[in-house]
């Protein structure tokens, strides 16, 4: 009966430290939402198992999207803590507002994609035909904005404006075009990792549009706990560890030197 107390007695002890444990860990357990451009998904999305698999009591949570929607949605207040930005312009609006601090930590180059039912795939093919090129909004989209600048200086943008689709990011255009809805688009070359259905033509050279940064820009907030501060800073320095660099050059990133 003594050794039968005695182990009911220990099996309550360990049933109770295993019961502070688990409400230790659920205490301490830190949510970071982190919008990005579309472009970065896959890159990020292997990060975020490598970053919570090293600090698993920080929860990554992502909100991709156009750069030129995701910094509308943080002027009106969305709860964001970092914001990873495909355009300079759209990181510097909100610098200038005193909204972000951060710094480039990328580099990236645009790629004209063809649908295959185009065969032999060229650009100057398509340019002859009446096929349909896919690009992000200019006003909204990073990747068409850089696109745009190099149809102008190509001297084609006016001649393909009545075969234009517009999008609300690169993602889409690439499903267009692998779907066959659009037979062309314009997207980052570090959109076109594995993807099926379409043809890489070209990568556009660099002096046809102004530099293609991404920005890592941690959100001021003074209201936050000093410990989603110090999550919000290790994540930040995570994504520009060399680690992370291996993994964004995976994906046809460059890293900013």
């Amino acid at each position: 009966m003594m050794i039968k107390r005695i182990y009911i007695h220990l099996m309550i002890c360990l049933l109770i430290l295993a019961g502070c444990s688990s409400n230790n860990d659920s205490s301490k357990q830190i949510k970071l939402t982190i919008s990005a451009a579309s472009s970065m998904t896959e890159s990020l999305i292997k990060l975020k198992e490598d970053f919570e698999r090293e600090y698993p009591t920080i929860d990554i949570s992502y909100n991709f999207g156009g750069s030129g929607s995701l910094r509308k949605q943080i002027e009106q207040g969305a709860p964001i803590n970092l914001f990873l930005s495909a355009s300079n312009t759209d990181y510097e609006k909100l610098v200038d507002q005193n909204m972000v601090e951060g710094t480039a930590i990328l580099t990236n180059e645009i790629a004209l994609i063809l649908s295959n039912e185009i065969n032999p795939p060229s650009f100057d093919k398509f340019l002859k035909g009446d096929g349909t090129l896919a690009i992000g909004t200019p006003e909204a989209v990073p990747a068409g904005t850089y696109s745009k600048e190099i149809l102008q200086n190509l001297g084609v943008w006016d001649v393909l404006q009545d075969r234009m689709i517009y999008t609300k990011d690169v993602s889409q255009v690439v499903t267009l075009v692998s779907q066959g809805a659009a037979g062309a688009g314009m997207v980052y070359a570090s959109d076109i990792i594995d993807v099926e259905n379409v043809t890489h033509v070209e990568t556009f050279d660099s002096s046809l549009h102004a530099p293609i940064e991404y920005f890592a820009a941690i959100i001021k907030n003074e209201e936050q706990s000093e410990d989603v501060k110090e999550a919000i800073d290790v994540f930040y320095q995570f994504i520009q560890a060399e680690e992370a660099n291996h993994v964004f050059k995976k994906y046809r990133f460059q890293t900013v030197k």
